[in-house]
């Protein structure tokens, strides 16, 4: 019997390949990917360290995430079980994502010894610490980043929705980032009566948005904030603020007939981005500038 996020992500899937048939060739990979995701955590053995409610409140009244991005424990066993199911699904003529399988797949034979190393080292974002283990030289570096970072999805969601059973997120928190881990929104929602809700682009948390508000540079000057969209697609939408010069894709849910899954919308409004882009809006980075610009880890000796 399916779960509720699995049947969920199935009737997403099934309904976006009639309605999208653009990315037809994606959806069977990103079904397995999704289902393998779902079922790795369902069994997933992390070494997690509960935050008591206090110091979670704490940390959020003074504007600060609960982790950085390289703290988040790993199951190891569970990443390289997504890592078989990934390479199992790619396309065959997908050479970037195969070549990522592959690449990955082969650092984790030659090193066995260091394989928490190996995963541990794509929790970072400033450096790029894989390359000691990763024969990078033919390699689709943003294919690589995607597969490796999606073996670790599991565990990075599981750590934040655990740390958020102990402290219910509320009004406490007012900014941009992720309250989890200080990344910026993969997508954002709008929902109910027109509230809008960011998704974090690591670890899945969702937090609501101020009406006016840009998650990069917290910019609330409703003159400088805007939005574009195309006729034929009216619940899509992309957010820029004039400000910072970045852009946001926004899907308008308060309508929908259809269950939303964030993931599969983000492969699924890649053509928002090039509307973006093309109107010299900037992609935002995944890991918030105000949090870690100045809080990269130190390069081990």
């Amino acid at each position: 019997m399916l779960s509720d996020s699995e049947a969920i992500m199935r009737k997403a899937v099934a309904f976006a390949r009639t309605s999208k048939p653009a990315y037809l060739e994606l959806y069977d990979f990103l079904e397995k990917l999704f289902s393998a995701q779902l079922e790795a955590k369902k069994h997933l053995a992390v070494p997690f360290t509960a935050m008591d409610a206090a110091s979670i409140h704490a940390r959020w009244r003074s504007g600060r995430p609960l982790l950085r991005r390289w703290d988040f424990p790993v199951d190891i066993q569970a990443a390289e079980t997504v890592l078989k199911a990934v390479a199992d699904a790619v396309p065959p003529h997908n050479r970037e994502l195969s070549g990522a399988c592959s690449a990955l797949a082969q650092a984790l034979a030659r090193n066995p010894s260091a394989k928490d190393a190996v995963w541990e080292s794509f929790l970072h974002h400033e450096w790029n610490p894989w390359e000691e283990w990763v024969e990078t030289t033919r390699v689709d570096l943003p294919s690589l980043l995607y597969v490796a970072r999606s073996c670790l999805r599991p565990s990075v969601e599981w750590t934040a929705e655990e740390l958020l059973k102990t402290a219910s997120l509320n009004e406490t928190w007012k900014e941009g980032y992720c309250p989890v881990c200080g990344s910026l929104p993969a997508l954002i929602t709008l929902e109910g009566q027109g509230y809008r809700r960011a998704h974090c682009s690591w670890c899945g948390t969702p937090w609501r948005l101020a009406r006016f508000q840009c998650p990069v540079c917290d910019n609330r000057r409703h003159q400088s904030l805007g939005y574009l969209y195309a006729e034929e697609e009216p619940r899509y939408r992309i957010d820029y603020c004039a400000e910072c010069r970045h852009y946001f894709k926004t899907v308008d849910t308060r309508e929908l007939l259809w269950p939303i899954w964030i993931p599969l919308e983000e492969w699924t409004t890649l053509h928002l981005d090039l509307v973006a882009q093309r109107a010299q809006w900037k992609t935002p980075p995944s890991p918030a500038p105000a949090v870690y610009e100045a809080d990269t880890p130190a390069v081990p000796s």
